[in-house]
């Protein structure tokens, strides 16, 4: 995957046919998901929010939070700052994180996760960035059946290289920093991919 492509995609992005069942489905989701966690929680961040369209609904719906925007291509961060003004924008590859600073009551993060490179240095550098009784939403197309690794290799053919992780990896990723809290099954087309979607928090943290 090429920042190039991700470029090219971004003016597209909002007329893509996934839109309807499975990135508009994750979007509603998540800020269902904001509501009942965002109580006393005043800061946020997106990672690879892309053009922002999240981050848009978000905004529009919790006036009150702080929001923070990263993607690594510059045309999806220019299409979120020009829909999103009061919006934060870094331009970062989620490899970089080590180099962001601040702390955040929630952290988002929807279908990306299948492009880090490495994904469990991803989520150390996120465990580090959240507050103690914070919480991280992950939402990513699944590969936790042979169908829904079949259903995902088109995809690889428009995004190029990707690893879409069963269940049971994403565990693995994520077992050394965090506790699962939530898992969300988001399946609106037979021919789609299972999209799951994690409310995760911090290892150690009793909250509920």
């Amino acid at each position: 995957m090429t920042v190039k492509l991700w470029d090219f995609w971004a003016d597209r992005y909002s007329r893509l046919w996934v839109q309807k069942v499975s990135l508009g489905p994750t979007r509603e989701y998540v800020l269902k998901e904001i509501t009942e966690i965002s109580s006393d929680r005043k800061t946020l961040l997106d990672l690879g929010c892309g053009p922002g369209e999240l981050l848009n609904q978000i905004g529009e719906k919790f006036p009150q939070l702080h929001l923070t925007g990263i993607d690594y291509s510059p045309r999806m961060l220019e299409i979120s700052q020009q829909r999103n003004k009061r919006v934060k924008h870094v331009l970062m590859d989620a490899a970089d994180l080590d180099k962001l600073e601040g702390r955040y009551d929630m952290i988002i993060c929807t279908h990306s996760l299948p492009y880090y490179r490495n994904p469990k240095e991803v989520f150390r550098q996120l465990s580090r960035l959240l507050n103690q009784e914070g919480r991280l939403i992950i939402g990513f197309a699944s590969g936790n059946s042979v169908y829904d690794k079949v259903a995902l290799s088109p995809v690889k053919l428009t995004t190029g290289k990707a690893h879409y992780p069963s269940d049971a990896e994403f565990l693995d990723m994520v077992k050394d920093c965090f506790e699962v809290r939530k898992l969300q099954i988001i399946k609106k087309a037979f021919f789609m991919p299972r999209i799951a979607v994690y409310t995760l928090s911090k290892k150690n943290d009793s909250r509920e």
